[in-house]
């Protein structure tokens, strides 16, 4: 085991280099030191000459973590990296294989990575991830959130802002939203808990779309499948609502998936409006729906 502290009581900016296997956890927590710790992965492996060749440096509120060389890392050797910073820090890394846990507070996350999971419970800025066939778990984001992944799947539990997503295979499951939604995928699900305003475009090839409103707002849905069904749960207001004044825009493309709009639950816009008749949308036709 290898440590490095530093005193620090400000949100610094973290900086980590090629972090090829094992693991990164960045915990963001009331402390007035920076801790960096470094062990093996596996227990008993012969990593002495890895952590040998780990650098860390910190400077004007800047923290640069360089990982071992990438020809260094054999099967069953790896390394955990631990570090301890004052919440409000931003954290950028690269990564192969290693996973990375933000826990605690972090003001800002960017993740590039092959296969490694990323995973953040609070980040009060934006949160961008590219990844190959890693997960993304995310429990709150303050912020945009950008994710690119080939065959992972993506989870966002809450959104303070607009969310843009793109994902071949990786199916995507998105709580409550309050900005818009762009989200691309060829044969994964789409499936948004809760959206009250802005634009919501959707597009898969075979994947199934789902999209719940919060009660009480204007929504214009524009809705089309090739082969697959398409059902709206809402309830479509006396005069209808247009494209230029309704609180939602939805947009949906599938080729085989299905599309299903639904009422979001437990939640409801202030003020709400009256609701009028029920009607289901024509397949592939704009239609104003409102509460």
């Amino acid at each position: 085991m290898t440590n490095w502290d530093f005193p620090c009581s400000d949100p610094v900016d973290i900086s980590i280099d090629t972090w090829t296997s094992g693991s990164i956890v960045v915990a963001g927590e009331p402390t007035s030191t920076i801790t960096v710790e470094v062990v093996p992965s596996h227990h008993g492996a012969d990593v002495d000459d890895l952590i040998a060749q780990v650098g860390v440096a910190f400077d004007d509120g800047q923290l640069y973590i360089r990982g071992p060389r990438l020809s260094g890392f054999r099967r069953k050797k790896g390394l955990d990296l631990t570090i301890k910073v004052p919440q409000g820090s931003s954290c950028a890394a690269k990564t192969v294989s290693a996973d990375l846990a933000a826990v605690g507070e972090l003001s800002g996350l960017t993740m590039q990575t092959a296969s490694g999971d990323g995973t953040a419970a609070a980040v009060t800025g934006n949160v961008t991830v590219q990844s190959a066939s890693g997960d993304v778990l995310l429990q709150a984001a303050g912020g945009d959130i950008a994710i690119n992944t080939a065959s992972g799947d993506i989870q966002a539990a809450s959104v303070d802002g607009a969310a843009r997503i793109n994902t071949a295979s990786g199916d995507v499951t998105i709580g409550h939203c309050t900005g818009s939604v762009q989200a691309r995928t060829a044969s994964g699900d789409v499936d948004l808990s809760a959206v009250a305003s802005g634009e919501v475009d959707l597009v898969s090839a075979s994947g199934d779309l789902a999209v719940a409103v919060v009660p009480g707002i204007g929504v214009y849905l524009d809705l089309a499948s090739t082969s697959g069904s398409i059902r709206s749960e809402l309830d479509a207001s006396d005069d209808g609502e247009d494209a230029s004044v309704a609180a939602v825009q939805i947009s949906c493309r599938t080729l085989s998936g299905d599309i299903r709009i639904r009422k979001a639950r437990g939640a409801a816009a202030q003020p709400a409006a009256p609701a009028g008749p029920a009607d289901a949308a024509d397949a592939g036709k704009p239609d104003a729906i409102g509460r």
